[in-house]
């Protein structure tokens, strides 16, 4: 097998320039690697269950390494342990020395859902790359691109917000943004693509159907270009085509991961972690 996943923080990929050299090559004498996403997905529920911080998965050519790989059992020592889901004979990779950065010829975002479980490992396309966008916990892929830098303390939040912000929100073919609710209004905008259904879910303890919008570039079709969703209300999405749709959402008070409510198919509501 010529390439292995290494889990890592974004931060940590993105402002290095040299050589990766994670806490475990100094403790362990080894940095962890999995070998298929199945692992990684195993590894980052067991063990970074309560990080608060987004992470990637940087795809590794062991050809590119100039570095000893072992193919040994899951280190308990080193925190692994028995990994649910994964097999107690399973052999990890573990490479004896840096990981160059030449070696890393991909890199792939875990996606994170509420409760804060980590369901897959996701490569971006051609849009989300070109933009730099992240998965989002609803679903589909998001960048926060402005906030106005004005604080205020609004009436029914838990702290100062500032009085706005402006999101990138990308839906792919197959995607839908489940149902959620946030305390401030938001504003969608049509940016390019095909058209969207908004859904709008009442402000009752559960969503359910009230209004229907296609957020889309045919006007005369009846679709809108902008959606306006009060606080408060429930909201679910999808495109209604084969094509990715890219929307702006503007929010205010401004977006806060503190202020979204999330409900899954039963009904029951989570509140999202910290990213």
């Amino acid at each position: 097998m010529n390439y292995v996943l290494h889990m890592t923080e974004l931060a940590r990929w993105r402002t290095g320039t040299g050589d990766l050299e994670p806490e475990s090559l100094h403790t362990d004498g080894f940095v962890h690697a999995s070998p298929n996403e199945h692992t990684v997905l195993a590894v980052a529920n067991s063990l970074y269950s309560k990080a608060t911080e987004p992470y990637c998965v940087l795809v590794v050519d062991t050809m590119r390494l100039g570095r000893e790989v072992r193919w040994e059992p899951a280190a308990p020592a080193a925190g692994q342990g028995v990994l649910e889901g994964v097999e107690e004979s399973e052999l990890f990779p573990h490479i004896y020395g840096p990981i160059p950065r030449e070696a890393v010829v991909g890199v792939r975002y875990l996606r994170r859902e509420p409760p804060g479980v980590f369901t897959a490992v996701d490569q971006r396309g051609p849009t989300a790359e070109a933009l730099d966008l992240f998965p989002h916990p609803e679903g589909g892929w998001f960048k926060v691109t402005w906030r106005s830098g004005v604080t205020v303390h609004p009436e029914g939040y838990d702290g100062p917000r500032e009085t706005a912000s402006g999101l990138q929100f990308l839906l792919n073919r197959g995607d839908r943004c489940r149902w959620h609710r946030l305390r401030s209004a938001q504003l969608w905008s049509f940016d390019r693509g095909g058209p969207v259904l908004i859904e709008l879910g009442g402000d009752g303890p559960v969503p359910e159907v009230e209004q229907r919008f296609t957020l889309g570039p045919h006007i005369e079709a009846g679709q809108h270009l902008q959606v306006l969703v009060p606080g408060g209300t429930w909201q679910t999405s999808r495109p209604l085509t084969g094509e990715e749709n890219l929307s702006t959402c503007v929010t205010s008070p401004a977006f806060d991961f503190d202020d979204i409510e999330v409900a899954d198919e039963g009904g029951t509501l989570h509140f999202p972690w910290q990213l």
